[in-house]
């Protein structure tokens, strides 16, 4: 990213900050306050993912690191705070953004200034003072809103967790509150800078479809097909994946998240391909459905043909101030008109962003700026033949922008696959 497109980065970053300090003054009324978002932190051996409100506000993919905003304080204040240098870790990890310290004189020396250019920052401070600095505000502070992990329900309990016990034991006066539906808010319509690193992401994902259709055959396996997927996001740039992988051949198909693409595919069979690259910490959503033969049967071009018409439908359908279930109802009416109703059996969109399903209330109309993924579906288990087709939509002021291209009409399908086969050189 260029000086220029990091300044301007920056200003969004500040302006959403913004945004979130507005939403909670409101909701806390002329209660002071104070807002946390947390990093989470990494698992040994495993890529690191910041949360996603962090990543939202503060822009910083950096474990052990957190956001503190006070509301309806005196002096109110954006706090961002990131590891204490560690040049023993380092040896282990390399250089990593960190909170430099104070100079003798109490100015920022030139590691903490690093970092003050880096995030956009004035204030920023070691994540392990963390509850040295909120001694003083807490004593004011009467509402603290916290964002909890994304597995805060599922998963174990974990450090967060544990600090807001802790925070609840010593102030048993103080408020404790979600973040999330503010935040939620706020991430439910895309600015400039999160569409353009959609795009990136969407246009990844769409030439992994374009390398399927190059290489998929008969005899060859799904986790092969999986391979190719992810070397081609890796080699793009893409920084992790969007959700597992799915290619799912035969009667594998006709199971929704399968993951295991362990199978041999073989002639005569579809397969679905939902893939979905994470690039510049954004997510694509993509989902083809291919006959391994390269022509679909009459049978698999009737039941394709139909969720490919009922997802036209759906994408007709949606613009602002059209629920996501009236989208639905679209797909939904189409399939069973054809007769499969009873064969589509999950909801036709979600939200899309930071998260593969990102936050947004799905009972509140559409509006401009919102990016949702359109894929209806028919799963036939007893013939192995399930289609899923999805591509991702950008709502605008008077419609929809379909953001994905990968080919999807039955004739271009067959005659990109009439093509002689690549072969992955291993």
């Amino acid at each position: 990213m260029g000086t220029k497109d990091r300044r301007e980065s920056l200003k969004i970053l500040a302006r959403r900050r913004r945004a979130l300090e507005r939403l909670l003054e409101k909701d806390a009324g002329k209660r002071p306050a104070l807002a946390l978002a947390f990093s989470g932190e990494e698992e040994e051996l495993l890529p690191f993912r910041p949360e996603p409100d962090f990543f939202y506000l503060s822009g910083v993919s950096c474990s052990r690191s957190a956001l503190l905003m006070g509301i309806n304080l005196e002096a109110t204040s954006h706090v961002l705070l990131l590891p204490a240098p560690d040049p023993a870790m380092e040896r282990w990890t390399g250089k990593v953004l960190t909170s430099g310290n104070l100079t003798g004189e109490a100015e920022p020396d030139d590691v903490r200034r690093e970092a003050m250019a880096e995030t956009g920052f004035d204030l920023i401070d070691s994540y392990q003072r963390l509850e040295q600095l909120l001694i003083r505000p807490l004593r004011v502070a009467e509402i603290l809103y916290v964002s909890l992990p994304r597995d805060a329900v599922t998963g174990s309990i974990g450090p967060v967790q544990i600090f807001v016990e802790a925070i609840k034991r010593r102030y048993p006066s103080l408020e404790i509150r979600s973040l999330a539906p503010f935040t939620g808010r706020l991430r439910r319509k895309k600015d400039a800078d999160e569409i353009r690193r959609m795009r990136d992401a969407i246009a990844l994902t769409d030439r992994a479809h374009e390398a399927l259709l190059d290489h998929l055959r008969p005899g060859m396996t799904e986790y092969e097909a999986q391979a190719l997927v992810e070397y081609v996001f890796t080699s793009g740039g893409a920084e992790d994946l969007a959700f597992t992988t799915i290619v799912a051949s035969g009667p594998n198909s006709c199971i929704l998240h399968y993951e295991k693409n362990r199978r041999t595919m073989k002639k005569g069979e579809m397969v679905v391909c939902d893939i979905g690259a994470r690039k510049g910490g954004y997510c694509a959503d993509l989902t083809r459905t291919y006959p391994l033969s390269g022509r679909f049967t009459k049978r698999q071009r009737r039941v394709y043909e139909v969720v490919l018409e009922a997802q036209k439908a759906a994408i007709a359908a949606a613009r602002p101030r059209v629920g996501i279930d009236t989208v639905h109802r679209a797909a939904l009416n189409v399939i069973e008109k054809a007769g499969f109703g009873k064969y589509f059996f999950h909801g036709t969109s979600h939200f899309l962003g930071i998260e593969a399903h990102d936050a947004g209330a799905m009972d509140q109309p559409l509006g401009a700026g919102d990016v949702i993924t359109v894929e209806p579906g028919i799963y036939i288990a007893s013939e192995g033949i399930g289609v899923r087709i999805e591509d991702d939509i950008l709502i605008t002021p008077k419609g929809c922008e379909i953001l994905s291209s990968a080919p999807k009409e039955p004739r271009d399908i067959e005659r990109r696959m009439a093509r002689r086969r690549k072969v992955i050189a291993l």
